[in-house]
């Protein structure tokens, strides 16, 4: 008879290439039936620390951007955490990011909210080129999630969003979901990490219907504590597809000393504009602030991501 552990382990690799195996053959169903996917901001990611990691997060996700790269990792949360991160990404566009999450029954809840907009307006032509006047553009997202933990080691959640583009005075929106799962291999170090995000329907926006960006993701993550709790080291690798696009493989490593400062660096492979990411961390008692450093090429520009976070 196996043992309950080695039961767990096969579940979870049984879900997580059932996993894989949809979100291989949904994007090009989505993609057949539409020909674009619209609503681009929810792959951006969120995050300081996920960020510098080069986005390898969904075997991580130990806090409460969970709620975006893997809803399982709400799972292992205690007490009550909140979270809020703004993103001076390339040009003029920011993106804001706040959430909180608190212990519920078997598991924890989470709450979050995105905003991603422009600081400046967009120039309005008419089908001659002259200039008419301005306008502006944001999207949103409202989002509930709850993770739990379902076996030894085996933690699963779900998040469910309303998505919403507004572009001058027209907008669309509609609703999606993540589904997640973790599972830790006991005693080593290891965590493996799967997720699907952006599970939906369409939207109209005027006299278009646009997709939701389906997106999936498989990663693993080692860590290790170095001189008796005084210094740990983490590794992170994850293969993350959306549909209408090529698969990118993302890596990270990070470490920690004496559990109050971090240095992070992180490499994407398969993006036109970007490659490498850099950032920091510094924790005190209940609270902890992050910074992550994103290039871009093509004198696009520089993403500067600031978090500050707090555990009660």
């Amino acid at each position: 008879m196996r043992h309950p552990r080695h039961r767990a382990a096969i579940a979870v690799g049984l879900l997580l290439f059932a996993l894989a195996a949809d979100a291989l053959v949904a994007p090009r169903s989505a993609v057949a039936a539409t020909g674009e996917t619209g609503f681009a901001f929810l792959k951006l990611g969120v995050g300081a620390r996920a960020m510098a990691l080069g986005g390898a997060y969904v075997a991580l996700a130990d806090d409460p951007t969970a709620i975006y790269w893997n809803p399982a990792g709400l799972a292992g949360l205690a007490g009550t955490q909140v979270t809020a991160v703004h993103d001076s990404w390339i040009q003029d566009f920011r993106e804001e990011f706040v959430a909180v999450t608190a212990k519920l029954g078997p598991g924890a809840i989470g709450f979050g909210y995105t905003g991603f907009y422009s600081s400046s307006e967009f120039e309005r032509r008419d089908d001659t080129g002259v200039l008419i006047g301005e306008f502006g553009f944001n999207d949103q997202a409202i989002s509930g999630a709850y993770g739990l933990r379902v076996a030894k080691g085996l933690e699963a959640g779900v998040t469910a969003s309303y998505v919403r583009e507004m572009i001058d005075q027209e907008s669309a929106g509609t609703f999606s979901s993540n589904l997640g799962l973790r599972y830790a291999l006991e005693d080593t170090g290891l965590m493996f990490g799967g997720a699907i995000q952006n599970l939906g329907g369409s939207a109209a926006f005027i006299t278009e219907d646009f997709s939701l960006p389906l997106t999936y993701s498989l990663g693993a993550a080692y860590g290790r504590e170095f001189q008796e709790g005084k210094g740990r080291a983490m590794v992170t690798a994850e293969y993350r597809q959306a549909s209408s696009e090529n698969g990118h493989f993302n890596v990270g490593a990070e470490y920690v000393f004496k559990r109050t400062a971090a240095l992070r660096g992180g490499w994407k492979t398969g993006y036109d504009e970007q490659e490498w990411s850099l950032g920091l961390g510094i924790s005190h008692s209940w609270y902890s602030f992050d910074y992550a450093f994103v290039p871009f090429s093509s004198d696009l520009g520089t993403a500067n991501i600031f978090a500050l976070s707090g555990r009660f």
